[in-house]
């Protein structure tokens, strides 16, 4: 279950097919609640919870029409990996995702965040622990209950008309 400043952060997620979360940690209600509208959802962090392992489990055992993948890696070394451009590794990892997002982004992590969603050609969505002002250029978006800043592009996915993938 998603409170509903996060319901409200899915319904702007959801108008894409394929998301990468950052930093999902073991809160992966944003996560599955995409997977159970049918998007694609890669999450990962550093130290995958075992939450988030279930959820990821339960997606694939339940009639959820998408899907929920949950792998420990490290936006950092993804973004500097093989010094920009994309390799097979890291498809392998993360998938070629619509969009890359986070909840609750700490400052140090949004420059790689961001960096990660260029190298991937992919548009980039976050919250921030709410006292932190973004550290990179952004769009606000004022959401029920939450803001979302919009590092790189905006709406796209099959339920949002032709605003296309990245800027």
């Amino acid at each position: 279950m998603v409170s509903p400043p996060r319901r409200a952060l899915v319904e702007e997620l959801a108008r894409h097919d394929r998301l990468l979360e950052v930093g999902v940690g073991d809160r992966p209600g944003v996560a599955r609640s995409l997977a159970e509208r049918g998007r694609d959802v890669v999450a990962i962090d550093v130290a995958v919870g075992e939450r988030t392992l279930a959820a990821a489990g339960e997606t694939e055992a339940s009639t959820v029409t998408g899907s929920l993948r949950a792998v420990e890696a490290d936006v950092l070394g993804l973004a500097e990996a093989a010094g920009g451009g994309v390799d097979p590794d890291l498809r392998e990892t993360v998938g070629d995702p619509d969009a890359v997002y986070a909840c609750n982004l700490p400052a140090e992590l949004q420059r790689p965040t961001v960096a990660l969603a260029e190298r991937l050609d992919a548009a980039c969505l976050f919250t921030t622990l709410g006292f932190e002002e973004p550290t990179v250029p952004v769009r606000r978006r004022s959401l029920a209950g939450t803001t979302v800043y919009v590092a790189r592009g905006g709406s796209a996915g099959s339920g949002s008309p032709g605003t296309g993938r990245g800027r």
